[in-house]
């Protein structure tokens, strides 16, 4: 992906006065391109300027968002597999609930518990086969962004 910038400034975030966080507007544009990139191929990124950039710093701060889209990636993992386990468990709960009490409360009160604890298993299910999915190719992604290739050109 090439990005073409007339001023290095236009890399980082304004509101960042020491310059280590990237710009909206360049994530917009990153991610953007990433969606229709293969996850297979290796990522390279062309910044091509009017001036010199210091791509040092450019590399850190990259690298910087790359591994705060990795925490925030690592912490949607942890909290769906947390959800999981609880519906889970919920889910069982309620289904014994239901078989210990089948001869002692009323058939339509039974049925209720029972349903509640057959979704709260679905429920659980469903977020390990779909959700936890779409966040295992978003880590991939990030990944495979946080090791792609920079290169830097000057146009004139």
């Amino acid at each position: 992906m090439k990005v073409k910038i007339n001023d290095e400034h236009e890399l980082y975030n304004s509101f960042d006065q020491f310059d280590e966080t990237l710009s909206e507007d360049l994530v917009s544009y990153i991610n953007s391109k990433e969606e229709i990139a293969s996850i297979k191929e290796k990522g390279v990124i062309e910044i091509i300027s009017e001036k010199k950039i210091d791509e040092n710093k450019f590399k850190k701060a990259f690298e910087k968002y790359c591994d705060e889209q990795l925490i925030i990636i690592n912490r949607q993992q942890k909290i769906n597999r947390t959800k999981q386990i609880g519906m889970l468990i919920v889910g069982i709960l309620f289904i014994i609930f239901s078989i210990l009490l089948a001869d002692k409360i009323n058939i339509i009160i039974l049925e209720i518990i029972s349903t509640i604890g057959s979704f709260s298993i679905w429920e659980s299910a469903n977020s390990w086969l779909l959700q936890s999915k779409a966040i295992k190719f978003n880590k991939l992604k990030a990944i495979k962004l946080k090791n792609s290739e920079i290169k830097f050109e000057i146009c004139e």
